[in-house]
Order: C-alpha cells, then structure tokens, then sequence
C-alpha cells in the first residue's frame, strides 16, 4: 500500500473524486485538508485511521445503520434516514440552544454560516436563504432580471427553476440538452438569445457541473446574466466560479439537507451579494434595519434556528459526499455489463459530479423502463423514482400551455423517457445497494424475454 503527502485536499468534488479513486485502488493517502468547516468530519477519518474510509476498514463510514434488518424493503430515500443518529442529537442540540436564547429568526448563527459556506465554496458572498427557490429568485433580481425579460433555461429541472423566472416576471425560454451531460448546450442556448433575453441559467442536473465556462463566454459576449441553480450541486468545483451567482438548496433531500427549506445564493460579485441581501430582507440596508434601499424585497432570510442546525452538520459535509461518490462508483463498476452489452447508458464517473441522484437510461425506452420499475418494486422490494414525472413544456396549465405548446426539445424527451434513478442518500448501505444492483440485473433479464 503506497503512502503519498497531498496539500491540495479542498473537499471539493475533483478532490472527492480523487480520493474515492486512491481508496479504491487501496493506496493510503496523507492528506493536509484545507481548514474549511465543512472538511471536519472527513479530515479527522483521514487523520485517525484512512480505513474508515474503505467499507472493509475498522469503524467504517459504511457501517450498517443499526435501525435497519437486512431483509426490510429498499426506499428510494428513507425519511427516517436522512441523518445518522448522530446528526440527529447534533440538529436537536444545535437548535435547542437557539430555542435557550431566543433568537430564533436574526442571530448570530446565520452570519457564521454564510462566512463557513463562502470559505468552503472559495467564493467572497453567501447569503443564506429561506430555500433555494427563494435563492433562485433573489439571485435573477440581483443579475437584472425583471418583468418582460426573457432567461433560458433546460426543461429537465424541479419547478422551482421556471417557477423562479415568473416569480421574477419573465419568460423562461426552453433550450435542449448536450448528449453527454444532460445539462445546456452552449451553442443551442446561443440561436435561442433574443432583444429581450436578460439571463441564462443552467443547471447541474443530478449535481453534474454544467457547461459553466461555454455558457458563461456567451453571456459575457452578448452582455447576459448567468445564474446557475446548483440546487443539486453543493461542493462542486467551480460553481460561483464562473457566473454572476449560483444559487444552492439545503432541504433535506439534498445532499446537505437541514431541518427545512433553506438555500443561499453565492457569487463572486461584491455587488451581486449586496443587492442580494438587500433583495432578501424587504428591501432593507444590510447595515440598517428598517431603511429600505430598493422598494420591496423578499421575506426570504434563513432562520438563525437552521442557520445554527447548518452550522451543527456542516462538519459532515464533505464526509457525506465522499460517501455517495464511493456508492456512486461502486454502482458503476457493479452495472458495467448492462452499459457494455447496449441495454443500459450510465453516468459517467467525472469530478465535476456531487452524485445528488444516480440515473440510469434503459436503452429500449419508457415501456420498458417502466416494467424494469414495476418488477423491482414487486419482485425485490426495492424502491425507485423518475425525477422529475413531466417536463416544464409538457405541464398541462394554460401558462404552460400558451408559451410551449410548440417547443419540441428531442433529447431531453428522449432521455426523460428512459432514465430511472437508483436509491443513493448519504446513508444508504452497502447490504442495501447490493439489493438494488440484484433487482437490476434481474429486472433487465425478467424484461429481456
């Protein structure tokens, strides 16, 4: 086993990925991580004991959760399971002693955590959020975006991402996919850039890094906004890096969920975060409660009660994508015959991942996507999803009906027809995923007959 020295551990994915890599190649890394909070948990196991992080070593991060028989159903993603006991009693803790002083909304807490996330993000401006709509919508105002503009934007996204664009008064514009990332393609996003199109905002599906820098070279050529909803995206490389903002989500779904909604809009742009906050907070000068500077805002700063909760879990940050990169791989490597032989398309393992879902494409398409779903459900016990069940341009209201009753978006139609995601939370386990990779393999044979 080869020992090595690493000064450049950030947590980020490229480093995430790295050392999923280096783990399982057995090789024992020694890693100087970067001080940031959110790198706590994970440097302290590469301090005591590099084991931990191999599902064979001593006290592994891969341990059984002891609420669970081997033989119980397998969720898509377990309520009761979002955190580990321990970061059940952290959460409860945290929140009780806010609960003692009283300062359940304005407080201490939230400022600590926006300095904690910009530090582990390597950008200047965090300000935390209510949720990650809210962030979503803050973050167009604060780029310019106002009634009558038009944003393009994917159609493969939660409805948070279009519902932010009409919060704001504008039109989404629906733009189709790249083939390989699922996520905008540069150069369809260019032909669809009209008189009134103020911003474009990408987003990491699945917490795939989109084409940030492509996208961010024709928003600065055609003088454009470039907001990305990295939702799904915490802990990234580059995101906030390239654009006027980013905006994150910390429900508890994702990959760092807290006790609510909550999100944060980051950026680079001293003036983009100001006007944010501003946006935020009715209106309000950051330095004057009470003063209006812009004429209406948002009531749409997080709590300090989940501000102190984030500041609580934050440590763990890093250890949890570590680990769903490590089951993301191991998924891969356990799935690599369907992709040889043509009857599934995996994800490809890239360092600009956060692995908030995992997708596989059934190559024969919906119906047999569909009976591949039903027959792990029935005959395993093993729960699937398809995010997200209808397209924005196949919503059936009349808004929807009156701006996209005429887009036509092949690739996206053609992917969202065949993808079905595969259990990954934070504390899925080992027994658990070989269950799913079972009732895959055996799905795809039922159905091949």
């Amino acid at each position: 086993m080869t020992t090595f020295l690493n000064d450049s551990f950030t947590g980020d994915s490229t480093s995430i990925h790295r050392l999923v890599g280096e783990v399982r190649r057995h090789e024992v890394p020694v890693y100087r991580c970067s001080r940031s909070l959110a790198n706590r948990a994970l440097s302290d196991s590469l301090a005591e004991d590099v084991g931990r992080l191999d599902p064979s070593g001593p006290d592994s991060v891969f341990a059984v959760d002891p609420r669970r028989a081997a033989g119980d159903p397998v969720p898509f993603l377990p309520k009761s399971r979002l955190w580990t006991r321990d970061e059940q009693r952290i959460a409860v803790e945290h929140f009780a002693r806010v609960v003692a002083d009283g300062e359940l909304t304005s407080g201490s807490a939230i400022g600590e955590f926006e300095d904690a996330l910009a530090e582990f993000l390597a950008v200047p401006h965090a300000v935390a959020t209510s949720s990650g709509t809210d962030a979503l919508i803050i973050a167009l105002r604060a780029v310019g975006v106002s009634h009558g503009d038009e944003v393009i934007m994917p159609a493969n996204s939660f409805a948070a991402t279009e519902n932010a664009v009409w919060a704001c008064g504008a039109t989404p514009v629906l733009v189709d996919i790249d083939p390989v990332r699922h996520t905008l393609d540069p150069a369809l996003v260019e032909t669809a850039i009209t008189p009134r199109t103020r911003a474009i905002l990408p987003v990491h599906l699945y917490g795939r890094f989109a084409d940030v820098p492509g996208l961010a070279e024709i928003a600065r050529r055609h003088g454009l906004g470039l907001v990305e909803d990295a939702c799904q995206a915490i802990g990234v490389t580059g995101v906030g890096q390239h654009s006027d903002a980013a905006a994150l989500s910390f429900n508890p779904y994702k990959n760092f969920g807290l006790t609510g909604k909550a999100g944060a809009v980051v950026t680079r742009d001293a003036e983009v975060g100001v006007s944010a906050r501003r946006f935020a907070y009715h209106g309000f000068d950051p330095e004057r409660k009470n003063v209006k500077e812009d004429a209406f805002g948002l009531n749409a700063k997080i709590d300090n009660s989940t501000a102190a909760v984030a500041l609580g879990l934050l440590p763990r940050l890093t250890l949890n994508s570590y680990r769903r990169a490590f089951l993301a791989k191991r998924y891969l490597d356990a799935l690599e015959e369907l992709a040889a032989d043509g009857t599934a398309v995996l994800p490809a393992f890239t360092p600009d991942h956060a692995w908030h879902l995992f997708g596989v494409q059934v190559a024969a398409g919906r119906e047999a996507r569909d009976a591949i779903q039903a027959r792990m459900r029935t005959a395993d016990a093993v729960e699937t999803d398809i995010y997200y069940p209808v397209l924005t341009h196949r919503q059936q209201t009349p808004l929807h009906r009156k701006h996209f009753a005429h887009v036509a978006l092949p690739l996206t139609e053609q992917v969202h027809a065949r993808v079905l995601h595969l259990p990954l939370h934070n504390n899925l386990s080992l027994s658990e995923q070989d269950r799913v990779i079972e009732a895959l393999h055996a799905a795809f044979r039922a159905t091949a007959h």
